[in-house]
């Protein structure tokens, strides 16, 4: 009897657990585990990765891809929007992993330290320069010229994103410089690619998150939450929200690499007719301004 009744206790209890895990992970993506055959070199460049990324949220205007080997957990965020850019190179990104499914906020990847941004333009009270604030001009020239602008200065900013900050792992929760050696074995890097995308990866030890060092065919499947999540910049006063029009995964003015939309590089065109993709009213810096969390959930795969 005791045997039934304690059975019947471990039963509700996991049944109590299932549902906080699925109740958590409501509206997170459900992405399947994937095998990493030959281990990423971390380097900023989406070389080692699939390309197009396998996923895209197209609130965030981020790209994304993780996979794993028996020792490694590996990350990558990509954007071609260059206000997305700033953003991530000004407020930093903040990658959550949770070994647990939950979506628990505890364990992460601080990188680039916002701090770290010595790039700014920004005027005395926190806003950016009055040319980055006017309206946007007419002409479609003029408009591709402010994005080249704004590749240039995320450019400059990623030689000041040298240094990043873990919390939650074993042993290993400080500030680090990006080319240092941590005693977790956590590597990280960003960089921009030949088709202006900005790369952000990073290489997770296992030993220094996860249950065990390595893991076997009993992982299988073990659910990983893992968050992408960016802070948006402070909208100079008086500055309205304004969008572009057909701004999206289809129509004008959209992300130009990959399937459907899918990398996010800015252009014109794509849907022939160009005057229907320029709205003289929006603001290239839109993205800027909006703080994001885009929540992934995957198992563990194993060879």
């Amino acid at each position: 009897m005791k045997k039934v009744f304690g059975t019947a206790i471990l039963l509700v209890v996991l049944s109590l657990i299932s549902v906080d895990v699925v109740a958590k992970n409501k509206g997170a993506k459900k992405v399947p585990g994937v095998w990493q055959e030959q281990p990423i070199i971390i380097d900023g460049s989406s070389a080692d990765w699939k390309t197009p990324y396998p996923y895209y949220d197209e609130d965030a205007m981020l790209g994304y891809s993780v996979s794993n080997d028996s020792e490694n957990l590996y990350i990558t965020v990509q954007t071609g929007d260059a206000a997305t850019q700033l953003k991530i190179l000004e407020g930093g990104l903040t990658v959550w992993v949770d070994k647990t499914g939950k979506q628990d906020e505890v364990t992460a990847i601080n990188f680039p330290i916002p701090a770290n941004y010595k790039n700014r333009q920004h005027a005395k009270d926190g806003s950016y320069s009055r040319e980055e604030n006017e309206p946007d001009p007419g002409p479609q020239e003029a408009v591709q010229k402010r994005i080249i602008e704004m590749q240039q200065n995320v450019k400059k900013a990623i030689a000041a994103a040298d240094e990043y900050s873990l919390q939650g792992f074993k042993g290993c929760n400080l500030q680090f410089p990006v080319k240092a050696e941590n005693s977790c074995g956590i590597v990280v890097r960003i960089d921009m690619d030949q088709d202006n995308e900005l790369i952000w990866e990073a290489k997770v030890p296992f030993k220094a998150f996860y249950f065990k060092s390595k893991i076997d065919r009993t992982d299988k499947n073990r659910t990983i939450a893992i968050c992408f999540e960016t802070t948006g910049s402070k909208r100079p006063d008086g500055q309205a929200t304004r969008t572009v029009r057909g701004r999206g995964r289809s129509g004008g003015f959209r992300p130009s690499i990959g399937i459907g939309g899918m990398g996010m590089g800015m252009q014109f065109g794509g849907s022939g007719n160009q005057s229907a993709a320029y709205d003289p009213n929006a603001n290239l810096m839109e993205s800027l301004y909006k703080s994001t969390k885009t929540w992934v959930v995957t198992g563990v795969a194993v060879k």
